[in-house]
């Protein structure tokens, strides 16, 4: 099974998008202490992202890992990120087996930059439906969900609504 080190954005993202509990089956999921924190200021509002990872983490279909601080610091400084995009960076950095699953501008910048494997949500929802893990119809909705709730620009959402085909 293929590992995601996973940032805030594209956790809460899955989950709204009804797909994060279906990625953590099919993948082994990690997310850091500060993207854990990030996701579960939405609990005292009662949102569903961070009830759900709550919850995913406590069965242990999420695992917690502690970054490099070191490491995370440089990264925050050098690619204006916020602590959750560069905790997940740095796992990655260190980590050559772990796939970085992130929406975030900086997020991604770095992790080209560093040359390592990279994932969105919509990359991932795509994955799930090509592994018969959602059907076409559970993955166009989940497409759309993100298209709304995010940031994507529409032709990405129409690329990988080709890429279901």
């Amino acid at each position: 099974m293929k590992k995601l080190i996973v940032d805030s954005c594209t956790i809460i993202l899955l989950a709204k998008a009804s797909v994060l509990e279906t990625a953590s089956e099919s993948y082994i999921l990690l997310i850091t202490q500060e993207v854990y924190k990030e996701v579960l200021e939405g609990k005292t509002k009662q949102f569903k992202d961070a009830l759900l990872t709550e919850r995913l983490k406590e069965t242990n279909k999420i695992k917690i890992v502690k970054p490099d601080t070191i490491l995370m610091n440089k990264l925050m400084k050098d690619f204006n990120m916020g602590e959750g995009e560069a905790s997940t960076v740095a796992i990655a950095i260190k980590d050559k087996n772990t796939i970085t699953a992130t929406d975030n501008k900086q997020g991604r910048n770095a992790t080209k930059i560093n040359n390592m494997p990279l994932v969105g949500s919509p990359d991932i929802i795509v994955a799930l439906c090509k592994q018969k893990k959602i059907n076409i119809y559970k993955a166009t909705a989940a497409l759309k969900i993100i298209q709304e709730k995010g940031w994507f620009d529409t032709y990405l959402i129409e690329k990988s609504l080709e890429d279901l085909k």
